[in-house]
């Protein structure tokens, strides 16, 4: 992303400069800075996406719901960044936008959605990207896989009692989404895996 890469390229050579850290301690600080400062001016673009498209409360409450879902659970990783652009705003369009103009909400679509998302994350979850599978900490996959799925239920046990809530269809669908894409992305690697194992 352009604004914060004109800072990173900043605060790495003044790190090079003013530190003895050598080039593998100066690609972690890159890495971490990507993933924070990259997430940060996306969140922010589509921030003004939604908001001058009216639907600033869904975008929030989408991203609320994502942000207590997703860091748990993972899932599909775009290879650049302007991938993961395009696909975040994809998915948003369609939980804020699309998918609530087409179908309605209720009880049923609760039920079943809910039983699709809470399979679909104790079965697949945790999923990180490649290059983050290499650095994880395995021993805290049970855990992540608990914490999702307990926050999972919670966000359908509250959909339920607020189905009412102009609110209600985007926390629905942002669900939905992306348990849909965290099992596609979860078959793809168990396809490759098999593959690799013949």
């Amino acid at each position: 992303m352009p604004i914060s890469n004109f800072f990173i390229i900043r605060i790495l050579g003044r790190i090079r400069r003013e530190t003895d850290h050598d080039e593998d301690d100066i690609d972690m600080m890159r890495f971490s800075l990507q993933a924070v400062l990259w997430e940060l001016e996306k969140t922010a673009y589509l921030a003004v996406v939604f908001i001058v498209l009216g639907y600033g409360w869904n975008f929030l409450i989408a991203l609320v719901v994502l942000l207590t879902v997703r860091p748990n659970a993972g899932g599909f990783h775009s290879s650049t960044v302007w991938g993961c652009f395009f696909w975040t705003l994809l998915g948003f369009a369609l939980a804020i936008i699309v998918l609530p103009r087409i179908l309605s909400i209720n009880a049923l679509s609760i039920a079943f959605v809910g039983g699709f998302s809470l399979a679909t994350t104790y079965v697949a979850s945790p999923l990180r990207s490649k290059q983050m599978e290499r650095i994880a900490k395995k021993d805290k996959d049970k855990q992540k896989k608990i914490t999702v799925t307990l926050m999972t239920f919670v966000w359908f046990l509250m959909l339920f009692r607020f189905q009412e809530y102009f609110l209600a269809p985007t926390v629905l669908w942002v669900l939905f989404l992306q348990n849909f894409q965290l099992l596609i992305e979860w078959l793809k690697r168990k396809n490759e895996l098999s593959l690799k194992n013949r």
